[in-house]
């Protein structure tokens, strides 16, 4: 029985993961994703979704090069489950692109990776493009959400997503001000709200922004509380065995609050 299919074990999952080598911005070649994957293991991960650009490369060279880094890393006996996935940009075109199978969900499962085309955008359609994906059988997770330039300015704006039924990932470099202090701000404050639901890596390489939860997790713990942090690694788990997730409740008044010297102090020092 795979670590998918086992759902008493606490099990650390990565959903989202730029590790097959050469196939967009992430791992350059195989050293580097091995690499990668060590990190992984060293961490405490079990289960990694490898998660490249879907407009860099086709389905099928996902799936092949992922069989490739599978069996490499089995002859190093990484104990590690890599599954593979698509991080799909939400275009107009996606929903065809997953029932024609050119997109790939995360693990053959209905949960489908997507992050916005335009970073600096918050698009009006966003509601209506995700309840389609819902209303089609898909359940869509919104990437990286703490690092759009309108979530940073207005972080309410995150329950339009949600209650179109998307879940929300935040990244776990955000959290220590890796991708600046607007996004860490950010993230911290949907953390602290319960809009999060997901933590993953968003990792590159090996280094910097590396395939790390562990920290993460225990950072959660702090500004929210150690439910929340079992919370966002039993969401992931759930995710790659394709199960249901209830759907956040998120403090609204929190999450339109005017931002403080005292938060952004907290935040800061993480606390």
């Amino acid at each position: 029985m795979s670590l998918v299919e086992q759902r008493s074990l606490p099990v650390q999952v990565d959903i989202h993961c730029h590790v097959l080598p050469g196939l967009d911005d992430g791992a350059r070649d195989l050293d580097q994703a091995l690499a990668m994957l060590r990190v992984a293991v060293q961490d405490g991960t079990s289960i990694l979704v490898a998660t490249p650009h879907a407009r860099r490369c086709d389905a099928h060279t996902v799936r092949v090069t992922a069989e490739l880094l599978r069996e490499s890393a089995a002859q190093q006996e990484l104990p590690l489950e890599l599954l593979v996935g698509m991080e799909e940009q939400l275009l107009p075109d996606l929903l065809e692109r997953l029932q024609s199978g050119a997109a790939l969900p995360i693990g053959d499962t209905r949960w489908v990776l997507v992050e916005l085309p335009d970073w600096t955008q918050w698009p009006t359609t966003l509601p209506a493009q995700l309840l389609e994906l819902r209303s089609a059988g898909f359940r869509p997770i919104l990437a990286h959400v703490e690092r759009y330039i309108p979530i940073q300015r207005e972080p309410a704006l995150a329950l339009e997503a949600i209650q179109a039924g998307a879940l929300l990932q935040v990244n776990a470099d955000s959290l220590f001000g890796q991708n600046g202090h607007a996004a860490q701000h950010a993230a911290a404050r949907l953390v602290r709200a319960g809009a999060v639901s997901i933590l993953a890596s968003d990792a590159h390489s090996p280094d910097w922004r590396a395939p790390r939860l562990r920290d993460a997790l225990e950072r959660v713990a702090t500004l929210a509380s150690p439910e929340a942090a079992e919370r966002l690694r039993d969401t992931a788990l759930a995710v790659v065995q394709d199960r249901e997730v209830p759907p956040p409740n998120p403090d609204p008044e929190l999450l339109a609050a005017p931002t403080t010297f005292l938060e952004r102090l907290r935040t800061w020092v993480g606390v």
